[in-house]
């Protein structure tokens, strides 16, 4: 029973560990779900995924875009990440601005 009680305080201890440093850094962990009700609750500030997907494969010069992800954080703030298969065969990453619809960056998965 010893044993037990150790492990659970331990456990315990990294517990409480990891939210002071989620407080320090001001942010708590993100999950994709987390991330998918944000966007939902604030929809009208932000463009829709499929205007994101567009902007991408745009400036990439045409191709499809195989993945759309929206992210928010409190540090890098609201932006979807586009996966891009442009027209050249090269796989894109490119980051929009979830509220201008801005290209934000681009570069080339290698």
């Amino acid at each position: 029973m010893k044993r037990v009680t150790h492990h659970a305080e331990i456990q315990n201890r990294s517990c409480r560990f990891v939210r002071c440093v989620c407080l320090w850094r001001g942010t708590a962990p993100s999950f994709a779900g987390d991330d998918e009700r944000y966007y939902e609750q604030n929809r009208a500030q932000f463009i829709t995924y499929e205007k994101a997907a567009q902007t991408a494969v745009a400036h990439v010069g045409g191709g499809v875009a195989t993945d759309v992800d929206f992210e928010h954080s409190v540090r890098k703030g609201t932006y979807f990440e586009v996966e891009v298969r442009g027209k050249d065969g090269r796989e894109y990453d490119v980051k929009i601005d979830a509220k201008t619809g801005k290209v934000l960056s681009s570069k080339i998965d290698y």
